[in-house]
């Protein structure tokens, strides 16, 4: 208490000598004034910066991340797990996961992206816009009906305890490692799609998929699964993954945007 009653008396004398010294007020309101115009370029910086950062695509994925976070009871990690056993065609494996995601609905797409990956950054632009427009504009129409939803999982996701500075990914080599099975079938389905099957997709990158090769994975790397009523409706073999994609194709965002359209509802060169 003594401490703050000798603070507050310090204080109290530094205002006493303010007002009794009048001379000292007008250059008090000038030098407040001059502040306030030099520190709005760094207000408006600030703001900018803000700006930006929203519009960032790791901003944007964050939306629908499932973490890495605790390893193999990470929510990417239950996520792909409850998945891979409808790709295995376990019985019982859709209504599991529909009641352990119910968020997702039957349709979405899965995308595994990297902060500093540029096509990421490109592929975003795409998905904006298709979120956007998807069954809110007559050419933007999904065949089914079914709402837009999607999961991101980041390859420099951080995790304490496994990820360090000198392997930012190690987190995910980790998981890749624990859904050995899951990428197997990934890759496989992957080779019955009709985009690869119209001659879009690389050997060599569905290799790296369906190997689980963390060196030569491919970023983003984009899944759409279908569940459920989705099968039937679109005509599908089986449950599951029914399209991958190694990034969206297309000149500028709008055309990206037309492509995941395509996607979505299996058309053009999505089309049987």
């Amino acid at each position: 208490m003594i401490v703050l009653a000798a603070i507050g008396r310090f204080f109290k004398k530094i205002w006493d000598w303010i007002k009794q010294t009048a001379w000292i007020q007008p250059l008090l309101i000038v030098g407040i004034i001059f502040g306030v115009i030099f520190s709005i370029p760094s207000i408006v910086k600030a703001i900018e910066k803000g700006k930006t950062e929203k519009n960032t695509a790791s901003a944007y994925y964050n939306r629908f991340k499932f973490s890495l976070k605790d390893g193999e009871n990470s929510k990417a990690d239950k996520f792909t797990i409850s998945l891979g056993k409808i790709l295995a065609g376990d019985e019982g494996a859709e209504a599991s996961f529909k009641n352990e995601f119910p968020e997702l609905g039957e349709k979405f797409f899965v995308t595994y992206v990297d902060k500093d990956c540029t096509e990421c950054e490109a592929s975003k632009d795409g998905f904006q816009i298709f979120e956007k427009k998807l069954n809110n504009t007559d050419a933007y129409k999904s065949n089914d009906g079914a709402p837009f939803h999607m999961v991101t999982i980041f390859a420099d996701d951080e995790n304490e305890g496994e990820t360090t500075e000198s392997e930012p990914r190690q987190a995910f080599y980790n998981y890749l490692g624990r859904n050995l099975d899951f990428f197997a079938d990934a890759g496989e389905a992957a080779y019955d799609t009709s985009y690869y099957v119209n001659g879009h997709l690389s050997a060599s990158d569905l290799e790296a998929l369906e190997t689980a090769d963390e060196e030569n994975f491919s970023y983003p790397t984009i899944f759409l699964v279908e569940i459920g009523s989705m099968v039937e409706k679109n005509d599908r073999d089986y449950a599951g993954i029914t399209e991958v994609m190694f990034g969206v194709p297309g000149s500028d965002k709008n055309e990206k945007a037309k492509n995941l359209l395509d996607c979505w509802n299996h058309t053009d060169e999505f089309g049987k």
